[in-house]
């Protein structure tokens, strides 16, 4: 009897290490330019639901809490079925299927003639895109192990750096189109992202073990969930939570900050300085700060900084400080996305690391429940009370993770 071992499959050669860099830095760019496009118009959600007939900013709130929670139940139904097929059929073919099915997605929200029929897009968009974890899934197996925080890194800062403009850019083009045509130009920018990786980004290797009798057929590794690999979903799983919902009050925030119906300026201005923040967190300060040897320390400090970004948001009293809490919380939430994927990664083996990011997108689902949900509620009752519960939060998850992390040497 033999034992198990890797084989590549002949027909899924992978990159090599020389093209490795240029594959990461395409598939960041196209992970970038779909989140650009995203959010040219996922901020100004409530304002669109608004024109779609909601009542009033809890009424809008509410509609999009249920359009998010919608794609949060597409994610749940899909993503780990997705990370399968990614490590049986190639983790570039999964990439692609969810750049191109983003560009539908969206025009179905250029479609809608009701607040309910945003619920339609964004579960779709739930079901079938997810490129962001796919992104990660296959930089996470053309690259070295060594490399993963750095190239993890390089993905998630070109993400945020696409969250940059794409507010920006949106908050543009509502001065001279409607919030429809404008998700309608949206939905054409992914599709020009799927073609680069279809063209340029080679495929991936896929790895089966050897059959343990002679005769039988190969087959993947088994997939095996371990204490810290439980611990970095759950920890993103609540980064996700508190997230959507400090992003999804932020809109209504500000117009009660400013006492104005016509906040889009605003809120573009808003979350495009945080997606510069956070793609310079990214890119320069998580890679110096979440270095080997001192994760579960780093970590636990940026939950405490992001519970002082919180209690701004809580006590602010005009724009400023509100934009400095909002700033200073999505520097921290940022900031440690690469470093809790790269214990995602390193807590599974490279054959699996598909079903890895699936598990951790399916956990992280539950995220689009109950952060739309909570946000809807503090909407209703109290938007300082709801920002005092997130820095409650990421107090305790601070001293949960320099408790309990522990780090895996990768070769």
């Amino acid at each position: 009897m033999t034992t198990g071992v890797e084989r590549a499959e002949p027909d899924s050669a992978g990159p090599s290490q020389d093209t490795s860099s240029r594959s990461t830095f395409l598939i960041a760019a196209a992970a970038g330019i779909t989140s650009a496009s995203f959010n040219i118009w996922w901020p100004f959600l409530p304002l669109y639901a608004l024109d779609l007939g909601a009542k009033s900013d809890a009424d809008a709130v509410s509609w999009v809490a249920l359009a998010i929670t919608m794609q949060g139940v597409g994610r749940l139904a899909s993503s780990a079925i997705w990370g399968v097929l990614s490590d049986r059929w190639g983790r570039k073919l999964m990439l692609l299927r969810a750049l191109y099915l983003a560009s539908i997605a969206f025009g179905f929200a250029a479609l809608a003639q009701d607040p309910w029929h945003l619920s339609i897009a964004l579960f779709c968009q739930g079901f079938f895109s997810g490129f962001v974890p796919a992104s990660v899934a296959l930089v996470s197996v053309i690259v070295p192990d060594h490399k993963l925080n750095k190239s993890l890194s390089t993905v998630a800062g070109i993400q945020y750096l696409g969250t940059t403009t794409g507010p920006a850019v949106g908050a543009l083009l509502s001065l001279v189109l409607d919030f429809r045509t404008t998700i309608i130009f949206a939905s054409i920018v992914p599709l020009f992202a799927a073609t680069a990786v279809l063209l340029w980004v080679p495929r991936d290797r896929i790895t089966r073990r050897e059959p343990a009798e002679p005769g039988g057929t190969t087959r993947l590794e088994p997939f095996k969930i371990t204490t810290q690999f439980a611990l970095a979903v759950g920890a993103l799983f609540v980064i996700q939570c508190v997230n959507e919902l400090v992003r999804l009050l932020t809109p209504v925030a500000l117009k009660a900050i400013e006492n104005t119906p016509d906040v889009t300026s605003a809120v573009g201005i808003t979350f495009s300085l945080a997606g510069l923040v956070s793609g310079t967190g990214v890119l320069f300060v998580a890679p110096r700060v979440f270095t080997p040897g001192r994760v579960r320390w780093a970590l636990g400090g940026a939950c405490l900084v992001g519970a002082v970004g919180a209690s701004i948001l809580a006590m602010a009293a005009s724009v400023p400080p509100y934009v400095a809490g909002f700033l200073l919380f999505a520097f921290v939430i940022s900031s440690m996305v690469p470093a809790m994927n790269t214990l995602i990664a390193s807590s599974v083996t490279r054959s699996r690391r598909g079903t890895g990011f699936g598990v951790a997108a399916t956990v992280q689902a539950f995220s689009f429940v109950i952060g739309p949900g909570s946000a809807a509620l503090f909407a209703s009752l109290s938007l300082d009370l709801g920002f005092a519960v997130v820095a409650a939060v990421f107090v305790a998850l601070g001293i949960t993770l320099a408790a309990a992390v522990r780090e895996r040497q990768l070769e």
